[in-house]
């Protein structure tokens, strides 16, 4: 009897075994399309096959497919920048349809970069949207205006939302290849994810080997009540973990001052942003997965300091979800020139909310200059109209 036990706890053991060694050698499925820019676009000098550009419509921005400086393989693909007059975000990128295959699991892009003479910032970015003009132009091979019209869709009611959003951002300027990592839910109803690799300012920064898999979702640990939500709130670290919202107006600035701060070393300049013909936001966010903060109290501060600003300056949350988007009003708006000045705002968010969107913002175009510094986003507690969707 003893010798049947043993023998069965034997088989169960190598089948365990073998069980282990099958799941470890099972790839993992690369959903992206020619990831490593090995193979060209056909009739195409260099572009690579399956990849895009952004086309800003300027002369100083260079795109290329690299044969020399390689991370893996025979090439990678280049960005080259000499000028910001103008400023804006140049990127590689890639579309890819998605399911409910991909629904509630973590997308994960992982890409090597290097940088040569970077001076600003570059950097990897995964979204997940909602963007059913997106789908439809690539599902019927047209772009998304010839889409729109299709749909009978006004450009004002574009339907896009975002679910999830996350940018590294790296400002090494010159190294060998670095390995950068972002992950981002997909809640359910994304449709799309778009795939970015950029960089804003000057320098030449390079990618290769990307790949972007679905894992099993970590959870949405729910935040401790009066813990700051936000990364490098005093903007201390070089403001990496912050959007830098700039409207393309010639001459624009959003700078780290080391000059003017309400506490600490430094903090966010905005300057030469008069010249634009369209009223837009300018500020700085940061976008916070929101599924564990859904039906809590929360709390966004800021410090701003105005001289002769001709603007409104103010703090705002928007809540993205399923739903729409919800939006708290403006409160205790600031103009002119003032000194370091607080303002607060709660909120309640929404359930089903997947994703906040906390501004330090203005109005451009505007005269003037505006300073933000320690931001913070705070739970308070619970939600007092706990159940309301947005």
């Amino acid at each position: 009897m003893r010798q049947s036990i043993r023998a069965l706890l034997l088989v169960a053991a190598l089948l365990c075994v073998a069980s282990l060694a099958v799941g470890a050698t099972t790839p993992v499925k690369n959903l992206l399309q020619n990831p490593g820019f090995e193979k060209n676009l056909a009739g195409h000098e260099w572009m690579p096959a399956i990849w895009d550009t952004s086309d800003a419509g300027l002369s100083t921005v260079f795109f290329g497919r690299d044969s020399f400086l390689v991370h893996g393989g025979t090439h990678a693909v280049s960005i080259a920048n000499t000028s910001t007059i103008y400023p804006m975000a140049h990127n590689w990128n890639q579309t890819l349809l998605v399911g409910r295959e991909a629904w509630g699991k973590d997308a994960v892009l992982s890409v090597w970069s290097r940088s040569n003479g970077l001076q600003g910032r570059a950097y990897v970015m995964l979204q997940a949207y909602r963007d059913t003009l997106t789908k439809m132009s690539l599902v019927w091979g047209v772009d998304r205006d010839a889409a729109r019209r299709r749909m009978g869709v006004n450009k004002i009611d574009d339907p896009a939302i975002d679910f999830g959003w996350k940018r590294q951002q790296f400002d090494d300027a010159q190294g060998d290849w670095v390995r950068r990592e972002v992950r981002v839910y997909v809640p359910a109803g994304t449709n799309v994810l778009f795939v970015r690799m950029g960089l804003f300012g000057t320098g030449q920064v390079l990618y290769d080997d990307a790949s972007l898999t679905l894992e099993p979702a970590k959870p949405a640990l729910a935040p401790a009540p009066g813990v700051n939500l936000f990364a490098d709130p005093g903007f201390e670290n070089n403001a990496l973990a912050w959007e830098l919202v700039v409207p393309p107006f010639e001459g624009a600035r959003l700078d780290r001052d080391s000059t003017v701060a309400h506490t600490g070393r430094y903090s966010m300049r905005c300057s030469n942003m008069a010249d634009g013909l369209v009223q837009t936001r300018m500020g700085i966010t940061q976008p916070i997965p929101a599924r564990a903060l859904a039906g809590k109290h929360v709390r966004l501060t800021g410090w701003f300091k105005g001289d002769s600003l001709r603007a409104t300056a103010y703090v705002k949350i928007f809540a993205h979800s399923k739903s729409g988007i919800a939006q708290t009003p403006g409160k205790e708006l600031l103009s002119g020139t003032f000194d370091w000045t607080r303002l607060d705002i709660d909120y309640d968010v929404p359930e089903g909310t997947v994703e906040l969107w906390p501004w330090l913002v203005f109005n451009a175009p505007a005269a003037g200059m505006l300073w933000f510094d320690d931001a913070e986003l705070t739970v308070i507690g619970p939600a007092a109209s706990s159940g309301k969707k947005p």
